[in-house]
Parts: structure tokens; C-alpha cells; sequence
């Protein structure tokens, strides 16, 4: 006697509560260990310093961050997630992914590539001798599995909420008088965006300069500053590409998910750059951290506005008539709109 397949709902239904349930199992080591440090535990750590209130603040900051994509994972897999209004969903996802991208693909490669031959340190940071390695693998383990989870759960809910974004094609993204000031602006920050990035290529490749306390082995600043800096270039190229007018029948979806992984890397590590290198902590040994937070500052910027620039275009052609370039009073493509 056979059992009968299940119906294809409630398979989905079923896949999203597994990607649920993986995805919070693995925040949940990141979520202890911070509160553990916060209520005053020295766990994984030597010394007192995370009792200072720098660090007592930016674990608190962290773990909320970390309890965001809990909740985020959460919303994706039930049907109220379906009520949130989409840029609720969209912004923290956008922001996530660019957090999380770069753990996911460039640190693997840095640890095989640093057991291999000097050794590792996940975070690549000057004070890893404060915290045991253990927690990087432990931590960062997690961020690659959260990494996976989250964007299975968004692709899911997305591909059922805004089925007409992933039927794109070139040719479906808006035109008309406003296709040239974003062509225009899209290049401007583009080329801007370029200085960052060439100065983490400076850093992968042996460079000091705006870092002179830079203390990171050799392999360590090869694969992570290059990765981070190749992840925000292939963003800034499809910006590029997806700006530029054309009759071409290709889907545009790959475009589309590259800009969005490069733009939320650039603004989410710009941003968390930014802010770390403004506090003096045991993690940075109070080095000269000004290069970072001018990287910083550029990356958060160009991602941003180069951001902004693909969400109007997208809302804009998903509002299109199927098939149709976007004009700039387009009609509606299937309903689908991100909001």
C-alpha cells in the first residue's frame, strides 16, 4: 500500500518550517554566548573586557541583531509573515544577506587556507588573542548556517509573494526620462565605490597604508580583504549592467541578486566598520583604525544609494505589464509589487 504524495503546499509548508527551525537552532550558540558576556560570564574570553561598557554595549547591539534574524526567519515561514508590510521584510533580509554573504563564502576559504599554512582567525582581527578560537569556529559556523537558512526562507516567501520579480528579463527594467539620471548616478557612485574597494585590494596584497596597525597574517588579509572587496565589485558591475538600456531578452534575475548581495555588503560591513572603528576595545587593541572607518564610510554610502537606485527599479518594473520595458507610469505586472 503506497501513501499518497502530500499535496504541494503542504510540502512547501513543511520545507519552510524545517529551514525555520535550522536557521533559529543557529543563532542560538551566538544568542547564549552574548548574553553570557552581557549578564557578566567570562566564557571563551581572557581578562575582564568584556565588562567594559563599550563592549557591554556592542553585545547587546550584536545579540539583537542576531534575535532580528531569528525573527526574520520566523516571519518568512509563517503565513503572517505574508501581512508584514514588504519593505519590513525586505530591508533587514537586504541587510542580513550582505552581513552574512561574505561569512558564508570567504571565510571557509580562509580557514582551510590558514590551517594550511599560518593559521586562522576568523574575525581577522589585531585582539584574537582576547577570545579563544573556539568561539570564531563556533560563532562563525553559525553565521554561514543562518546565512543558508535565511535566504532558502526568503527565497521561498518571495517566489510565492513577488512571483514577477523572478520573471524579469532585461529588457522588462524601466526606461523612459529617469533611465538616464540613474544610468548617471548608478556610474557616479559606481566610481566612487571603486575607492574602497581598491583600497582592500591594496590590503589583500600586502599593503598598510590607512592600516599601519594592521597586525593579520598574510593569508588572512589575501582571502578576506579580497573577498569582501570582489563581493562589492561584482555588486557595483551589476548595477551597472542592470542601469543600462537595452533591448536584451536575458533574465535579469542573476543581475538582480548580485547587485543585492554586493550593495548590502558594502553597506552592511561599511556600517558595522564604521561604528566599531569608532570604539576603543580589547578587539582592536586601540590600533589607528581610521582607514577602516574611511572604508567604511564610503562603502556604507555607495551601498546605500546604489540600493535605493535597484529598489525603485525593480517595484518599477515588476509594476510593468508582463513582457513590457517599464515606463515611467507603467501598469501592474501580475500584482506582484515588493510593498
Amino acid at each position: 500500500m503506497t501513501t499518497p504524495n502530500l499535496p504541494a503546499n503542504t510540502r512547501r509548508g513543511r520545507l519552510r518550517t524545517l529551514i525555520c527551525a535550522g536557521t533559529i537552532a543557529a543563532t542560538l550558540p551566538y544568542l547564549t554566548l552574548k548574553a553570557a558576556w552581557v549578564a557578566g560570564s567570562s566564557i571563551g574570553v581572557h581578562g575582564d573586557g568584556m565588562h567594559s561598557g563599550a563592549m557591554i554595549g556592542a553585545n547587546l547591539a550584536t545579540l539583537g541583531m542576531d534575535a532580528i534574524a531569528a525573527a526574520l526567519a520566523l516571519a518568512l515561514a509563517r503565513p503572517w509573515g505574508r501581512r508584514i508590510p514588504g519593505w519590513l521584510l525586505i530591508l533587514p533580509m537586504w541587510v542580513a544577506t550582505g552581513l552574512l554573504a561574505p561569512i558564508a563564502l570567504v571565510v571557509p576559504v580562509a580557514a582551510v587556507v590558514g590551517a594550511l599554512t599560518d593559521g586562522f582567525s576568523s574575525s581577522g582581527n589585531p585582539g584574537q588573542d582576547f577570545i579563544d578560537g573556539w568561539v570564531y569556529a563556533l560563532v562563525y559556523g553559525g553565521f554561514g548556517l543562518q546565512a543558508l537558512g535565511l535566504v532558502a526562507g526568503f527565497v521561498l516567501h518571495a517566489r510565492e509573494r513577488w512571483a514577477g520579480v523572478f520573471t524579469l528579463r532585461l529588457r522588462d527594467l524601466p526606461t523612459g526620462p529617469a533611465a538616464g539620471a540613474r544610468r548617471l548616478i548608478a556610474a557616479g557612485v559606481a566610481a566612487f565605490g571603486l575607492i574602497p574597494v581598491g583600497i582592500q585590494l591594496s590590503w589583500a596584497f600586502g599593503s598598510h597604508a590607512l592600516r599601519p596597525g594592521d597586525t593579520r597574517t598574510a593569508s588572512q588579509s589575501l582571502i578576506v580583504d579580497s573577498g569582501y572587496a570582489l563581493i562589492i565589485l561584482a555588486g557595483l558591475i551589476a548595477m551597472l549592467a542592470v542601469t543600462r538600456q537595452r533591448q536584451d531578452g536575458r533574465p535579469a534575475l542573476r543581475w538582480l541578486i548580485t547587485a543585492w548581495v554586493g550593495t548590502g555588503t558594502a553597506f552592511g560591513w561599511g556600517f558595522f566598520w564604521l561604528i566599531t572603528s569608532s570604539l576603543s576595545t580589547p578587539l582592536n587593541k586601540g590600533d589607528d583604525m581610521r582607514g577602516l572607518a574611511l572604508v567604511g564610510g564610503f562603502q556604507t554610502l555607495a551601498g546605500a544609494v546604489l540600493a535605493t537606485v535597484l529598489a525603485l527599479m525593480v517595484v518599477q518594473a515588476a509594476a510593468a505589464p508582463a513582457g513590457q520595458g517599464a515606463s515611467e507610469d507603467g501598469g501592474d505586472r501580475s500584482g506582484m509589487i515588493p510593498a
